[in-house]
């Protein structure tokens, strides 16, 4: 017998998760449950409750479109968002799964221009997941020459709300300091990549160590004509860098264009992990399915075995805490593993496209293969890599603004008559529902007239997320009224659209906008207090009833792709009701 014994050491795994991507994650087209999808046997496999766990991915997403609520790179850049923090540059967030590809390539092509953005976009995607300290355009840290100049309404396409743009090469220098406390992190600089006319050449000095090694940056070429893509640059330095500058020159600007800066970052010491799901070869059915392939399948295999290199190339320049889940090799474009039992016939679902849950099972076990090959690179041991501080959240939720007041939640009924407000053309209500259960699914929005108006009203509504639970409208899930408003008509009873969405647990928000108020008539409406919303400053005996968030002069036509900024709460809401499958 040994006289002592050693045990092995535990194998640490994070407890915090968050995908992006596209509908492998999302939506139940393979499976019958969205608790038979890849995620939900991932987080089975890892002992994940929901509450560590924020899922950012969208059906059908491109890394490459632009777009916050198209679930592609405007996802990462406006929802990754790390503290101003000083020294110690400590990452936060937990851990990441991206999963894109295979609509990049089916619906953008597979040409050398979506190549080459398809890698700028994923370097962008990890190094932001890295990130500790981000500075938007507009930080203190950057001084720009007069040649640059802020450009707003930039949401849908880069880091904040706003970019430095520089049309010509007069006094287009933006000199960046580094921070006294910086100690040789990595640095990545975030240029706006576009296509046709728009962009040029930016060239480096200063006194830093690195910036004789960033050579010219050309930012015209990335994406197609009138769309815009991420080209981030990234440079580790040493600690004598610390107060030192980078010096940004635009040295060219392409025709009736110009070269815009999004933003830098600097990287965690103790990166956190990120797990990068290569794309699977599909099916010819599921080929068939996508424009790029619609005539011609003979090179589609070859298409994704291009993509997955540049994937492969652009994890190779991370370290050991960048790993590839290797789904290719698990689905093996559908045929079962040999052994398989007689009635596994496939692991896709019909359309070639989507895993079915046994699918889902084999990719999910190449994803923890590849966490299993997560190994910290730092010397600050494997939990400070492996478990950085992260958001986690109890069992029961309730989303609070800072500053804001909540109470607790009572629910009443009333009519308020349409003309009046909040309910006039061009406004916008949301109204907070929580999801608790693994297999909700939402099939049709409804809400009452209670008087019938003697023109009918025309009303737009849909659901919104709030994956973070900022408890506030971000992203629009679904509208069935985009093609065209609902007509209430003129008589009473219940109005209604009908969707087809499965939610995972969280909190969401109805949002109802009015396109012409009619004349006359009532609607069935709700009041608060919501505990979900802050409350109004009340005086004496009369308590606020805010239930919802409301923003005006939104004009008509769809919904906006994300919830506009500016909306206050708000007590009388039209009582929407959703049916559940």
């Amino acid at each position: 017998m040994p006289s002592s014994l050693t045990l092995p050491t535990r194998r640490l795994t994070p407890g915090f998760w968050n995908a992006f991507g596209h509908s492998y994650f999302m939506t139940t087209v393979g499976t019958l449950y969205q608790t038979g999808r890849l995620d939900a046997d991932f987080r089975s496999a890892l002992d994940i409750e929901h509450t560590n766990w924020r899922n950012r991915c969208v059906t059908g997403s491109q890394l490459v479109q632009q777009g916050r609520s198209q679930g592609g790179h405007a996802r990462v850049l406006q929802e990754v968002l790390k503290s101003q923090r000083t020294a110690p540059y400590a990452g936060e967030g937990g851990a990441a799964i991206f999963c894109w590809g295979i609509n990049d390539i089916g619906f953008s092509g597979n040409s050398s221009t979506i190549r080459a953005s398809f890698k700028n976009a994923y370097r962008m995607a990890i190094s932001r997941w890295r990130a500790s300290s981000i500075k938007e355009d507009s930080d203190s840290s950057i001084v720009w020459g007069t040649g640059w100049v802020s450009a707003g309404g930039t949401q849908d396409f880069t880091s904040g709300t706003t970019i430095r743009n520089a049309s010509a090469t007069t006094n287009a220098s933006g000199t960046i300091t580094l921070p006294s406390d910086y100690n040789g992190q990595t640095i990545a600089l975030c240029f706006v990549g576009a296509g046709g006319a728009f962009g040029g050449d930016i060239t480096f000095s200063g006194t830093a160590s690195f910036t004789g090694t960033f050579g010219t940056v050309t930012t015209d070429n990335g994406m197609t004509a009138g769309t815009h893509c991420p080209i981030v640059i990234r440079k580790k330095g040493v600690a004598a860098d610390a107060g030192k500058t980078i010096i940004m020159t635009v040295s060219r600007v392409s025709a009736s264009g110009a070269v815009g800066f999004d933003c830098w970052w600097i990287e965690a010491d103790n990166p956190p992990p990120v797990i990068v799901c290569n794309i699977a070869r599909l099916t010819t059915a599921g080929y068939a399915g996508y424009p790029t392939w619609s005539s011609s399948q003979a090179g589609a295999d070859t298409d994704v075995a291009n993509f997955n290199s540049d994937i492969a190339s652009v994890v190779g320049e991370f370290d050991s805490m960048v790993q590839i889940a290797d789904i290719d090799t698990a689905l093996n474009k559908g045929v079962p593993p040999t052994g398989a039992p007689a009635g596994v016939t496939t692991l896709l679902a019909s359309d070639g496209v989507h895993p079915n849950e046994y699918g889902a099972a084999r990719c999910v076990d190449a994803i923890v293969t590849a966490v299993n090959l997560l190994t910290p690179a730092t010397t600050l041991g494997d939990t400070s890599q492996m478990q950085v501080d992260s958001p986690q959240a109890g069992n029961s939720r309730l989303a609070r603004v800072s500053q804001q007041v909540y109470l607790p939640e009572i629910r009443a009924t009333s009519t308020v008559n349409f003309g009046t407000a909040p309910l006039v053309s061009g406004t916008l209500t949301a109204i907070p529902l929580i999801v608790t259960e693994g297999r909700e699914r939402w099939i049709m929005l409804q809400c009452q007239v209670t008087t019938a108006p003697g023109t009918a009203w025309n009303i737009r509504w849909g659901v919104y997320d709030d994956v973070g639970w900022t408890g506030y409208p971000q992203n629009l899930l679904t509208e069935p009224t985009s093609g065209g408003a609902l007509s209430t008509g003129t008589t009473t009873g219940l109005k209604t659209s009908a969707i087809n969405l499965p939610l995972d647990p969280g909190l969401y928000w109805i949002v109802f906008k009015i396109d012409n108020t009619g004349s006359g008539g009532a609607l069935c409406t709700g009041v608060g207090p919501s505990p979900y919303v802050p409350a109004s400053l009340w005086t004496g005996t009369t308590a606020p009833t805010d239930a919802g968030w409301t923003i005006t002069g939104q004009g008509t036509g769809a919904l906006p792709t994300t919830f506009p900024a500016g909306a206050v709460t708000i007590g009388n809401i039209p009582l929407v009701g959703v049916k559940v499958n």
